[in-house]
């Protein structure tokens, strides 16, 4: 069976049904989204979903700052709650780092964010409960938070479909056809769909599915763990989203009196190379480092009561940054890859800009020519400020 759609999304990810939503609202034509499963029921359900905008470059810091802007207000951009929570976000490092997190609190400022650089006691004004040695630093943005990952697939998908968008769950896609350096038509199973327009944001399957069609993504797919921890009944509640670079692990509120805790660092991430099949759950080692290290901070966390955990997937590029616009050498494709593990908060400015290079040949509203594919070959890999390349 052959049918025909002005623009073909590959994935249903956060990513895509943002994009979905945003082609949409421009009134392209018409817009498929192929999901192999159901919405979400790859890396996007699994996120932490923190909302922040500490980045080491400008371009990033901007884009996270739509991410904000638009969770926190979401109603009004898609008819449905995001799940906002605007706990706030500290940055801890230590005094040899203090000179990168300055800088970024100044690129948040720039960029309009209300962001600042604590030590001593105003370090406990923001995180009440906490421990901090004399020599650390804290990068303080007051409008950070998290949202529920669910509300926001949910909430963009049915904007998307309002606004004319179609899309197709338990549909796997086989093959992208490409003649003479161009899109033709993309394959699944029962159709053969023709488009000349096709958007891959397939996640950790993308890598796979581009090699299919002869190009070359410089994607590895890693399994990061997250565990949840009770905090004990005298905990000083609410606690902000830490990102504690001293001890090397993030942690957000959770529903239930919970605490999402994970690690910094994933250089030693199992490498997966079937992201059909992969162990889902927290290991009990991971579990108790956790509690181990969050506790060094907050000393009450060593009576938190473990509640399990999960594991979920990271699609990293070589500078932890993701690959967005057309396709070197392939008229029609369109990339939205590789977000190695902060991608939730960027779909928003994702979503947004791909619309625009889509529907009028270059962006509008933020240029996003340096996540290109080619910088690597170029060589304009994006840098980093921290260790951590999960920071960016």
């Amino acid at each position: 069976m052959t049918e025909t759609a002005d623009i073909v999304i590959i994935g249903g990810g956060v990513m895509g049904v943002s994009i979905a939503h945003h082609l949409a609202l421009a009134g392209v034509g018409s817009v498929r989204v192929l999901e192999k499963s159901f919405v979400g029921a790859g890396s996007s359900g699994r996120s932490g979903a923190i909302i922040r905008q500490h980045y080491s470059t400008r371009l990033l810091v901007e884009m996270a700052r739509q991410g904000v802007v638009t969770f926190r207000d979401f109603q009004s951009h898609t008819a449905a709650e995001s799940g906002w929570d605007n706990a706030g976000c500290l940055f801890v490092v230590a005094g040899r780092d203090r000179e990168a997190a300055s800088g970024n609190v100044e690129l948040m400022r720039s960029a309009g964010a209300d962001a600042s650089l604590r030590s001593g006691g105003s370090l406990s004004e923001v995180a009440p409960g906490a421990t901090f040695e004399d020599d650390e630093v804290g990068a303080w943005e007051s409008e950070a938070g998290y949202v529920d990952p669910a509300l926001v697939l949910h909430g963009y998908a049915a904007s998307a479909r309002r606004s004319g968008a179609q899309i197709d769950e338990r549909v796997e896609v086989s093959e992208v056809e490409i003649v003479q350096g161009r899109i033709r038509s993309v394959l699944t199973g029962r159709r053969r769909i023709e488009t000349r327009n096709v958007v891959l944001c397939a996640g950790p399957w993308a890598g796979k599915l581009a090699a299919r069609a002869g190009i070359d993504l410089p994607l590895t797919v890693v399994r990061p763990q997250v565990a949840f921890h009770r905090r004990p009944g005298d905990f000083n509640d609410p606690h902000p989203v830490i990102g504690d670079l001293v001890n090397g692990y993030y942690c957000r509120p959770d529903s239930g009196g919970r605490t999402l805790v994970g690690a910094l660092d994933i250089a030693d991430d199992e490498v997966i190379q079937d992201p059909d099949h992969y162990y889902q759950s927290a290991s009990g080692q991971f579990c108790d480092w956790t509690r181990e290290q969050i506790a060094k901070r907050y000393p009450a966390m060593s009576r938190s009561f473990g509640r399990g955990g999960y594991s979920g997937l990271y699609t990293l590029t070589p500078d932890s940054h993701p690959i967005l616009g057309e396709s070197p050498g392939v008229r029609g494709l369109y990339l939205a890859v590789g977000f190695s593990g902060h991608g939730f908060k960027l779909s928003p400015a994702v979503g947004r800009g791909i619309a625009e290079l889509i529907t009028t040949g270059a962006y509008q509203t933020l240029d996003l020519t340096p996540l290109r594919a080619t910088r690597f070959a170029d060589g304009e890999p994006i840098a980093a400020a921290y260790q951590y390349g999960l920071l960016s």
